[in-house]
């Protein structure tokens, strides 16, 4: 098994409070993936937000060749990307990432080049984005295997500013039934810890704590969820934390490939006073 890049860290823990969950005053999300003849994929993702009047989204296109794969894609903000992505051209766990971004509105533009390196015991990515207009910003992560225990660090800088932009650790251990993540976000300070306990094949439930300070304002927030299957079509979520937020998620399996996700979120602190959240999304995947 791969060991996973530092964004993934803890993933199992934020999926019980993440994946399921489009709400908004009024939020209808429409997301498509289909593939061709093994080798041309097309990735559509489109909101439509009524408490903002936007619609924004994005269309991806990727051509897979015997080297690697020509990326395209273009957002509803008139910013269109091209990249070419190498796998395995070096050695093998190697992938090279090279990609080019105009917007015709701001005429700005952007060249990014990137590298990633995954094998059993470590997963290292780095890149580099240049702004034609302004400066260069560096990114690198790297995440270390020791036993059941992962130690990951993502550093970042800016030339324009002279400033460091990320400063990150993250450690993450594993068990066949319970994971436990904890996170230092160092820009600005905020500390992070989320247990997952897997109950039985169909029940997950998860706690989050977050610590935040800048300057003298210091924040912390803990939310508790679950996640349970009900059937082999049906999924519901719960989650609450101390903002007295409270959601839930349906998602229902339509047919192979079909998903409908209907999502609430009730301000239990105003609960005569409305404000609360409704989300719609559907999910085809062919």
């Amino acid at each position: 098994m791969e060991v996973p890049s530092f964004a993934d860290l803890g993933k199992n823990a934020r999926d019980v409070f993440k994946t399921g969950y489009h709400h908004g005053k009024g939020l209808i999300k429409f997301n498509i993936k289909t593939k061709f003849a093994k080798r041309f994929q097309l990735m559509s993702d489109t909101t439509l937000n009524f408490e903002v009047s936007k619609l924004s989204g994005l269309m991806e296109t990727k051509y897979k060749a015997n080297a690697g794969a020509l990326l395209l894609k273009w957002t509803t903000d008139g910013v269109l990307f091209l990249g070419y992505e190498f796998n395995d051209l070096l050695m093998k766990g190697v992938d090279l990432l090279s990609e080019c971004s105009y917007n015709p509105e701001t005429a700005a533009k952007t060249v990014k080049v990137g590298s990633k390196f995954v094998n059993k015991r470590i997963n290292t990515h780095c890149e580099i984005c240049n702004d034609l207009n302004s400066g260069t910003n560096f990114l690198g992560s790297m995440v270390v295997k020791c036993r059941d225990l992962l130690l990951g660090y993502q550093g970042g800088y800016d030339t324009a500013s002279n400033k460091i932009t990320k400063n990150d650790i993250g450690v993450a251990y594993g068990f066949p039934d319970f994971d436990l993540h904890f996170r230092c976000t160092c820009i600005p300070h905020v500390y992070g810890l989320s247990v997952l306990y897997k109950v039985r094949r169909d029940l997950d439930i998860a706690a989050n704590g977050i610590y935040g300070k800048r300057g003298n304002v210091q924040k912390w927030t803990i939310g508790a969820g679950a996640k349970c299957k009900i059937d082999e079509r049906s999924t519901l979520r719960f989650k609450f934390n101390t903002d007295l937020q409270l959601a839930t998620s349906l998602l229902q399996k339509i047919s192979d490939g079909v998903t409908l996700i209907l999502s609430f979120n009730i301000d239990c602190a105003n609960v005569t006073r409305g404000g609360h959240r409704v989300g719609l999304a559907l999910n085809v995947d062919a």
